[in-house]
């Protein structure tokens, strides 16, 4: 991964964070460092597993865009929900 593979996946964790806050306020994480730097790994991983696997999507700098938002966005919003989570098991 190269410095534009970074700002691309911190840019996509960026934008998804300001679209969570708008479309889902409740189920988005407080926190902005925590949750950005959540997404920027998920991101990783998401274009990680997509060019290991089969190179489905665009790729711009290294980055698997289409993987890189599907697993953003699938970090953050586990990170969202995991209050919800822990209050249905009973670990409060």
């Amino acid at each position: 991964m190269s410095v534009a593979g970074f700002f691309i996946l911190l840019a996509i964790a960026i934008l998804l964070r300001f679209i969570g806050n708008k479309v889902i306020p409740i189920v988005m994480p407080t926190g902005r460092l925590r949750t950005i730097a959540l997404g920027g790994v998920g991101g990783f991983l998401g274009s990680l597993v997509d060019s290991l696997l089969r190179q489905f999507g665009p790729e711009v700098a290294g980055i698997n865009l289409v993987a890189a938002v599907i697993g953003c966005a699938l970090f953050i919003l586990l990170l969202g929900i995991a209050p919800f989570i822990k209050i249905l098991l009973g670990k409060v």
